[in-house]
C-alpha cells in the first residue's frame, strides 16, 4: 500500500544523496503501523516506534545532538523505492542540533 502524504511528517525533514527533501514516513505494517521508526543505537535492527508527540519531544530536548536516525522518504517516492534512515536536519525550519541541552 502506498504511503498518502498525510503519512508523512513534514515539520521534520533531511535531504538525500539526490538532493531531495525527505520525511519521516508512518510506518504501514507490523508493530510499527503509524508510528515513525525512530534509532539512537548503532544496531540498523534496533528501531523504535515513536508517534509524533514522542519525535518532536526528543527533537526537543536535544536526543538528535549526537546521534540518531529517523527512517524517511520523499513524498514523491516511487512504491519499491529503498527506506533508509536518515539524521533529521531541521524541524519547522530551525536547525535540530540547536535544540536541547548544551553537552
Amino acid at each position: 500500500m502506498a504511503l498518502k502524504e498525510d503519512d508523512f511528517f513534514t515539520d521534520v525533514w533531511a535531504i538525500n544523496d539526490e538532493g531531495k527533501k525527505i520525511h519521516p514516513y508512518k510506518g504501514e505494517r507490523g508493530d510499527k503501523t503509524g508510528l515513525y521508526s525512530v534509532n539512537f543505537t548503532n544496531d540498523t535492527n534496533n528501531y523504535q516506534g515513536f508517534t509524533e508527540t514522542q519525535l518532536v519531544d526528543a527533537i526537543l530536548s536535544g536526543k538528535f545532538k549526537q546521534r540518531g536516525t529517523i527512517r524517511m522518504l520523499p513524498i514523491d517516492y516511487k512504491p519499491g523505492a529503498e527506506r533508509n534512515a536518515f539524521r533529521p536536519m531541521l524541524y519547522k525550519g530551525k536547525q535540530v542540533k540547536d535544540f536541547g541541552q548544551s553537552a
